[in-house]
């Protein structure tokens, strides 16, 4: 549930890839990265796995951090990062972008204007929520963890009583059961629909051949059922993001989906009072009747779209803007950083996220050659890329990004050994070197990345022609790749998970046939290996799993690892509490000035 091969715009949404532009989905996220979502669905068998699951839905929620001292303190437990308590009320925060959003609509937004409204302003979360800064789902619109079947395959949710949509209705179960049909109408051409791919039906709605989701039963307004194919313990992401959130019926016949779009009726933190898509802004204001009392702090928040970068730099410095919405991207970083006025504006945080190097060997007959792959990972100075991204990467030579919750990493990530490289490409053959062309995409911050490798390349003896293409163009040379082209050799990509756990790059890039395998990588035991972690409930054996299996694809080095991505945000001093998660994006709810 990431994006691949886009570029990174800074900031991303779900499923892989920051969004930021129009083929991106939410997330740290892209529309390629959300769609690998359905790999990880139709596991099979999951005798006694209740109690597993509630223990993992509720071990992340242990209880409230209070205040570091004085402001309000919050009673309820709120999901995601924490200290949430501690604010004082009032004010308004103005957040910059440089694209408008696509839609706000939960299934239909994408971009990373939209995502970042989605998740954390017109609405939150969905029955379940993120917990804490890398945690996995916890209830939100549930008042429970799911109970859960003997065989895995049907949850049922209690819903959190009296909780409203903007208009007053209180949200009812059958609510979630018209929206995930909508969700999955092709009609709608929603780029979230296949998240629910597991459950019974989905893919007879998804093709237009019924109108009823039969895999969703609400027998009353508190209770919901649904039915999975095959355990999946994967669904309980997909419900704590907002594509699954309940949308009033009503307000969507009256408003059409377009209008609905611009002004939409959720039951988040802010409701939306104003959209000029002409004057480039729009206004949220706080809800009194949100869900967790007590919440929002803010009084409004307000979105200004249409300058570029350097622009919201300017606009953060002199205080006309509070946050810069898509974050400070590398090309600009590094004025940032440098600058002792400029440098408190800009806060870090590990984003669950990657950045490598993608070898084809249907074109390149070498990279067929798991010694060249190896050589290549080895040839390459992490360190020396680290300093054309800034503070927007990490240097880190394995699969799966740094920071994981209850993963435990058994791979020695590559390092910098030149000589061994030349030794390893020596013994498959290939002692006078070898060229290629790299393929990268024209987004900051991949030139820069690419002429960095071209030179570390060259002093192990490996010839590299760079060509550099708009994102866009990269994407359809991928796609047109796993369709059995031959048209690259070489290309750079990254990767942002929507999902907190490695399921979301495993089944959709390294599983045989995965939807975002471009480069056809394949090793079997990695996949009995993923199918037998989808089964797995039990997060700490399921991560056990995992670790065996990045140690495979490390051994095997399909890509040439080169990051672990971070995200940059840009925000004014008299901001306070501001936290923020890969996934998600800026927690208004707790935020304070």
């Amino acid at each position: 549930m990431a994006r691949r091969g886009t570029g990174r715009p800074h900031g991303g949404r779900p499923g892989g890839g920051r969004p930021g532009g129009s083929t991106v989905g939410p997330g740290g996220l892209g529309r390629r990265a959300f769609l690998g979502l359905a790999g990880a669905a139709g596991a099979a068998g999951a005798a006694g796995v209740a109690a597993p699951l509630l223990a993992a839905c509720s071990q992340a929620a242990s209880g409230p951090a209070g205040p570091a001292g004085g402001g309000v303190r919050i009673g309820e437990y709120v999901p995601g990062p924490q200290p949430v308590s501690g604010g004082r009320r009032g004010g308004t925060v103005n957040v910059v972008w440089s694209d408008p959003p696509d839609s706000f609509d939960p299934a239909v937004g994408s971009n990373l204007t939209a995502w970042d409204c989605i998740t954390e302003l017109v609405f939150f979360g969905a029955l379940m929520a993120y917990d804490r800064q890398f945690g996995g789902p916890v209830p939100n619109l549930a008042a429970a963890p799911p109970r859960v079947s003997p065989d895995g395959t049907t949850l049922t949710f209690r819903i959190k009583p009296d909780v409203r949509f903007h208009n007053g209705r209180a949200i009812v179960a059958g609510d979630f059961a018209y929206s995930w049909q909508r969700l999955l109408d092709p009609k709608l051409a929603s780029w979230g629909a296949s998240y629910l791919s597991s459950v019974v039906g989905a893919d007879a709605v998804m093709a237009g051949k019924a109108a009823h989701l039969d895999g969703v039963e609400a027998p009353d307004d508190a209770t919901l059922a649904v039915h999975l194919t095959a355990p999946d313990f994967t669904i309980l992401n997909a419900l704590a993001l907002p594509i699954t959130a309940p949308v009033p019926r009503e307000e969507v016949e009256r408003l059409g989906n377009v209008r609905f779009g611009q002004t939409p009726v959720g039951y988040g933190p802010f409701r939306i009072v104003s959209y000029d898509g002409a004057g480039q802004t729009a206004r949220f204001e706080r809800d009194p009747r949100y869900f967790y009392p007590g919440l929002p702090y803010l009084s409004a928040v307000e979105y200004h779209w249409g300058a570029d970068p350097q622009i919201q730099l300017l606009q953060l410095e002199h205080g006309v803007a509070d946050i810069i919405g898509s974050g400070i991207p590398s090309s600009i970083a590094g004025q940032v950083l440098a600058s002792p006025a400029l440098r408190p504006l800009a806060r870090s945080f590990p984003s669950p996220g990657n950045i490598w190097l993608t070898m084809y060997p249907s074109t390149e007959p070498a990279f067929g050659d798991r010694a060249v792959r190896q050589a290549l990972n080895w040839a390459v100075d992490r360190a020396a890329l680290g300093r054309v991204t800034y503070g927007t990467a990490t240097p880190w030579g394995a699969p799966f990004p740094a920071h994981l919750a209850d993963f435990t990493s058994v791979f020695q990530p590559y390092g910098y050994d030149p000589a061994r490289a030349r030794r390893l490409l020596a013994q498959a053959g290939y002692r006078r070197g070898l060229s290629f062309t790299l393929t990268v995409s024209s987004a900051d911050p991949f030139p820069a990345i690419a002429q960095v490798i071209q030179e570390q390349f060259a002093a192990v003896g490996v010839g590299v022609t760079l060509n550099q293409v708009s994102s866009n163009a990269l994407y359809s040379l991928e796609s047109a790749q796993q369709g059995g082209a031959r048209r690259l050799a070489m290309s750079a990509d990254d990767w942002y998970m929507v999902q907190p756990t490695p399921a979301d790059e495993v089944d959709a890039i390294y599983v045989t046939g995965g939807s975002s395998n471009y480069c056809g990588y394949s090793n079997r035991e990695v996949d009995s290996l993923a199918g037998r972690a989808r089964r797995t409930f039990d997060p700490i054996a399921r991560n056990r799993i995992y670790a065996q299996i990045q140690r495979l694809i490390g051994e095997d080095a399909p890509f040439v690892f080169l990051a672990s991505t971070d995200w940059l945000a840009g925000v004014s001093r008299r901001v306070g509490n501001y936290h923020y998660r890969g996934e998600t994006y800026s927690y208004y709810d707790r935020m304070w000035v």
